[in-house]
């Protein structure tokens, strides 16, 4: 059981983002269901929320996309709660987007990162089940620099003995000049090695608990390409530049994570469904990994998720996610029968004026009112 405090978002004003002209979005702890019609910008909310934490998309669209069609800038608004009130303001610049913390411009995103941890799963953010090897291999170092920020400084210089390597090796450069940076690397990469061992540990200690909800175990594994020791990498090293080989393929750039599903690849054994409630699991475990090293529980946004799952999916699904102490903020098209008792949340996103944007009732029989929003003409 997670003993951090949750990260909340209360309340987000967005004005001219994506279809959006105008729309207000009030959530509350716990679990939040946003319900709409195809195309009626839920996703886009999310986002919303996702470029408050990060300064960017999880679509990876180009800053000056998110404008609305015919508008040059967006806007957007949040109040928080991180042990008090925070203000968060995201909008256009001349230089791409501006983020403002408590009225203070950041000129860096990883500020924003570290003081508003949120999580995304979606079926447009990075693929961490069925997309490639370098989108699992990014969101691991992502999740490792977060839980160990001291580790920055090996990585960084990992990275760069490993392009200065290459630069000399297209130079012909002479030999006893590569195996300085060869050394220095292998060096920094050893500890990125052991670092990201301890956290797949760490990780695979806490799939382990979600194995109700994917309803069998679900494990990582890291296929590491270099030698445990420095002499061994270095030895590989000096091999491979003598046969005149300038890919490097040896080192943590070049690890395979590989996400087990009863001991077998996912992506050959899982259906939809069950790739969909495995990817959820990882986010969890991953927000339960992050409370532990920084104290706070990231908030998680999940577009579609009752996507490709049946009824009883659905109910286990919902049932997990309420019992998460952290906030959840969901989309769906519709309220399912099997979720329609739950004490979720539910805010419907609809045409101001539209007869059919009504409250919504949860099981606790209180009425939660629908988003405000004024289309594009």
């Amino acid at each position: 059981m997670m003993s951090g405090a949750p990260l909340l978002l209360a309340e987000i004003n967005a004005v001219d983002l994506r279809c959006h002209r105008r729309v207000n979005w009030q959530c509350e702890a716990g679990l939040n269901l946003l319900l709409g019609e195809n195309g009626s910008g839920k996703t886009t909310l999310l986002e919303a929320v996702f470029l408050m934490g990060h300064g960017r998309s999880f679509r990876q669209a180009r800053d000056p996309h998110l404008a609305r069609h015919g508008v040059q800038n967006f806007s957007i608004d949040g109040r928080w709660t991180r042990y008090g009130p925070m203000h968060v303001q995201v909008g256009s610049g001349t230089n791409g987007v501006r983020i403002h913390l408590q009225g203070r411009l950041l000129q860096r995103r990883s500020d924003l990162n570290e003081a508003l941890p949120v999580l995304v799963e979606s079926p447009q953010a990075a693929r961490l089940v069925d997309g490639i090897p370098a989108e699992r291999r990014r969101w691991l170092d992502q999740m490792m620099l977060y839980c160990r920020p001291d580790l920055m400084r090996q990585y960084q210089a990992y990275l760069r003995c490993l392009m200065q390597r290459s630069r000399l090796m297209r130079k012909r450069a002479a030999e006893s000049e590569i195996e300085i940076w060869e050394q220095q690397m292998a060096a920094h990469g050893l500890v990125i090695m052991q670092v990201r061992s301890e956290l797949i540990a760490a990780m695979n200690d806490e799939l382990q608990k979600e194995n109700e909800l994917c309803e069998t175990r679900l494990s990582l594994r890291l296929q590491t390409s270099a030698p445990d020791s420095l002499e061994q990498w270095t030895r590989k090293l000096s091999g491979q530049r003598k046969q005149g080989q300038r890919i490097l393929r040896i080192g943590p750039h070049c690890d395979r994570l590989q996400l087990d599903f009863g001991g077998r690849d996912i992506r050959a054994v899982g259906s939809r469904g069950q790739q969909k409630l495995a990817a959820i699991a990882l986010r969890l475990a991953e927000c339960r990994l992050r409370m532990q090293h920084r104290g706070l529980i990231p908030v998680l946004l999940l577009d579609d998720c009752f996507e490709a799952l049946d009824s009883r999916r659905r109910e286990g699904l919902t049932s997990r996610l309420l019992a998460h102490p952290g906030q959840v903020l969901m989309t769906g098209p519709a309220l399912d029968r099997s979720v329609q008792q739950a004490d979720i949340h539910c805010t419907t996103l609809a045409t101001v004026g539209d007869e059919q944007s009504g409250y919504l009732e949860n099981r606790m029989g209180r009425k939660t009112a629908s988003v405000s929003l004024e289309e594009a003409a």
